[in-house]
């Protein structure tokens, strides 16, 4: 019988460790929370009709910022920002606030299940007993055929735990590859500032403190990177010292938040964002334009490029870029971002180095207002599960193929929904066993044997170590802020549990459980250098606080190596495959439902996305005087086709999209993921294949290819707005492309 002890007590004791348990054992499971749920003898602090908040980190993307969550009578009703965070300061989005509706989402698994025929979705529920033994003989018998595949959110003890274990057995590393940060290029980011500064670490960017910045299809102000500090620091931008106003040129083929924002919006073509970096370059070279260094800087950089060529391929007059080049090379502190969109083109490490070079020209980089790359975590020893490049996929998936891998464990990653239709996970992996911790029914747990559902984040322990960084290094601190909704239990736990079991693993986890693994971790770990007036290390204070970070930092964020080398002229556009082919696809990720896992929850599916107050469906972006040409107007559901694939979708003319370009939102399109998600809307990434750009790092994805042709079908968009005025009521504005 569990004891019932308060969770005051339950802190104070620095959360005692409870009993191990050994793999076929029989024993009841060790708990660190009593199941109360509405309490019915209140912990200490709860009084009635106040409510009691805790610190903790967000879950609902890779960013990890800092949350506090407001309980009352053991129930979770809001979250909030966590205001002493360093990352985010109090702010929050609006998928950050609706993690409730994934705690207490009606469709999470309520224990562990099996099914006998992948694919029936005729799940059985058994014992943890029995999910335990059976995962333990698969695991057992694989012996080094273990491959585990992980999702960026994935808490860092859990990525540690997972790491020391396939290292025990003999097997690779695990992957950890997701929806989110391939759109958001992840990979292609740190492997770029590995190329240009030898650090390969994710960039930050400092827009509140720089007066100028050219963002090359970055939506800082939507859902790429860090949403949350980008648009704090965009505040600031706007807000300068003096009464000064930080202006914004946003270079897009579809309007976004951040082009909306802008100062000068530039329709330009797709894939001629670094030609156009590379133009600027050139024009602050050739006509020495602001401080002398800054000229010479550019010099060095240049390369031979045709602007006629430039102005051609991006729609941008000549002396429209002679402006824009005056303007960044006179700035104090002007700034260049490279957006997702570019990190999935074909020659996208090439683009993106196009765009930093103009840090470089600018001089602000490893300064104020300038580019910064994250720094190391400020405690030694707690890791960031890295993302691996597409190579490392594509290798898993052909040692599948081949029989090498015998068991594929998944936690916090959606691998048949998150890759292209034409990877061939239709019908799921070609791994002998295949076992999921995920806590709902998702496109992948489909195709397992086994489900073991792990707590959602509100439930459990972690850290996270926060990436991109910047200007303070920090650790995210997680805790459980009520006490397990369902019969479900932490992935990290099963994995000790099991690898005490397995002669190769046992004597490299020594921990009884997860908390205890977290705790000698944080004891061992050590103030990195450059860490000043740092705070004691108190399992406490990381608790109260929400993690831990310097009270102040004056050490420096690591400073690029620079490498002035000039970077091969690029190419204009490819219009292969026009005829057949007309338009440009340009996908993005949406706002609210993120890379689709925000699909399953009501609050995110219900609100209007910002640009075209739509809900609860998917629809593509067609230009008004292009939606004439098609015969098509809002509501005409279209048939959409590329090469790889081909799916459905209504209309909405957008005004503010080229001619030659439509856009579709990611986002929908689950077959599984919950009632909310599922059956709603179409996925995208139909239309892509499973190609890699010319590094090997990152998914092609950008400006594919696609027809457009008029089915007889007609629906009703769920729109918060009257259009009339705006694309019917008077004419057509003039964007490029036209």
């Amino acid at each position: 019988m569990t004891r019932k002890i308060s969770r005051r007590t339950f802190l104070k004791t620095g959360l005692m460790s409870a009993v191990s348990v050994a793999v076929l054992s029989g024993c009841n499971w060790p708990q660190r929370w009593v199941n109360l749920e509405p309490y019915v003898v209140p912990p200490e602090e709860q009084l009635s009709g106040k409510a009691t908040w805790y610190a903790s980190t967000c879950r609902q993307c890779p960013a990890g910022c800092g949350i506090i969550v407001r309980v009352m009578n053991g129930r979770a009703l809001k979250i909030e920002g966590n205001p002493l965070h360093p990352l985010n300061k109090g702010k929050l989005c609006a998928r950050g606030q609706a993690g409730v509706q994934l705690l207490y989402n009606p469709d999470r698994l309520n224990g562990p299940a099996v099914q006998a025929v992948r694919g029936s979705r005729n799940f059985q529920s058994v014992s943890w007993n029995n999910a335990l033994n059976q995962l333990y003989a698969k695991v057992q018998e694989a012996g080094s055929g273990v491959a585990v595949w992980l999702g960026s959110t994935t808490s860092g003890h859990v990525y540690d735990l997972f790491k020391r274990f396939t290292g025990a057995i003999g097997a690779a590393d695990p992957l950890v590859f997701d929806l989110f940060t391939s759109l958001n290029g992840y990979s292609a980011l740190e492997n770029t500032q590995q190329l240009l500064f030898n650090q390969k670490r994710l960039p930050a960017y400092d827009v509140a403190q720089a007066d100028v910045v050219f963002s090359f299809g970055a939506n800082f102000l939507g859902s790429w990177l860090s949403q949350v500090r980008y648009g704090a620091d965009f505040g600031r931008f706007r807000s300068r010292p003096l009464g000064k106003r930080g202006y914004l040129v946003q270079f897009e083929p579809r309007m976004t938040i951040s082009g909306v924002k802008a100062d000068k919006w530039h329709g330009i073509k797709p894939g001629s964002e670094g030609l156009v970096a590379q133009a600027i370059v050139r024009l602050i070279a050739d006509h020495k334009m602001g401080p002398a260094e800054r000229a010479d800087r550019a010099y060095q950089l240049a390369t031979n490029i045709d602007l006629n060529m430039v102005s051609a391929a991006s729609d941008i007059p000549i002396e429209e870029l002679m402006r824009l080049a005056h303007i960044f090379a006179n700035a104090e502190m002007p700034l260049a971002i490279p957006g997702n969109a570019l990190s999935g083109q074909e020659n996208g490490a090439q683009v993106l180095m196009n765009i930093e070079l103009l840090n470089l020209v600018s001089g602000s980089a490893g300064k104020a207002g300038g580019l910064s790359l994250t720094a190391d975590s400020p405690l030694s020893g707690l890791v960031k599960p890295k993302v691996s490049p597409l190579s490392d996929v594509q290798s898993v998936l052909k040692k599948m193929e081949s029989g090498e891998i015998k068991v594929l464990l998944v936690s916090g990653a959606n691998p048949i929904f998150d890759l292209p239709a034409n990877a061939g996970l239709g019908k799921g992996f070609k791994a002998p066993f295949v076992a999921s911790f995920n806590p709902m029914v998702d496109e992948t747990a489909v195709w397992a044997d086994l489900i073991m559902p792990d707590r959602t984040y509100l439930e459990g322990w972690g850290y996270d170590v926060t990436a991109p960084g910047f200007d303070m290094p920090a650790i995210g601190g997680q805790q459980p802020v009520v006490t397990p909704v369902f019969d479900t239990r932490a992935t990290a736990d099963i994995l000790l549990d099991m690898a005490r079991g397995i002669p190769a693993a046992k004597d490299a986890f020594p921990w009884t459980d997860e908390v205890a693994f977290i705790q000698d971790r944080l004891q061992q770990a050590q103030i990195q250098s450059g860490v000043t007036q740092a705070p004691e290390i108190s399992w406490n204070s990381f608790l109260k606080n929400g993690g831990w970070w310097p009270e102040t930092y004056q050490g420096e964020i690591p400073q690029p190596t620079l490498k002035y080398t000039p970077v091969p002229a690029l190419n204009a556009p490819d219009a292969a495959g026009e005829s057949e082919y007309p338009y440009y696809l340009h996908l993005y990720m949406s706002d609210l439902l993120s890379d689709g896992r925000g699909a399953n929850l009501p609050w995110l599916q219900g609100s209007p996305d910002p640009m075209t107050s739509i809900a609860w469906q998917t629809w593509i972006e067609i230009n008004k005087e292009t939606a004439q040409k098609l015969g098509v107007k809002d509501g005409d559901v279209v048939s959409i086709s590329s090469k790889f694939g081909q799916m459905e979708a209504p209309v909405y003319v957008y005004p503010a999209i080229r001619q030659d370009t439509v856009a579709i939102p990611i986002g929908q399109g689950h077959s599984d993921l919950g009632r909310y998600a599922s059956q709603r809307g179409s996925n995208p990434m139909n239309l892509v294949g499973m190609q890699a750009d010319q590094s090997g790092n990152s998914l092609v994805w950008s400006n594919q290819r696609v027809k457009i042709s008029k089915t007889n079908k007609q629906v009703s968009l769920a729109v918060f707005e009257d259009k009339v005025g705006i694309t019917e009521g008077v004419p057509n504005q003039s964007f490029p492309g036209q």
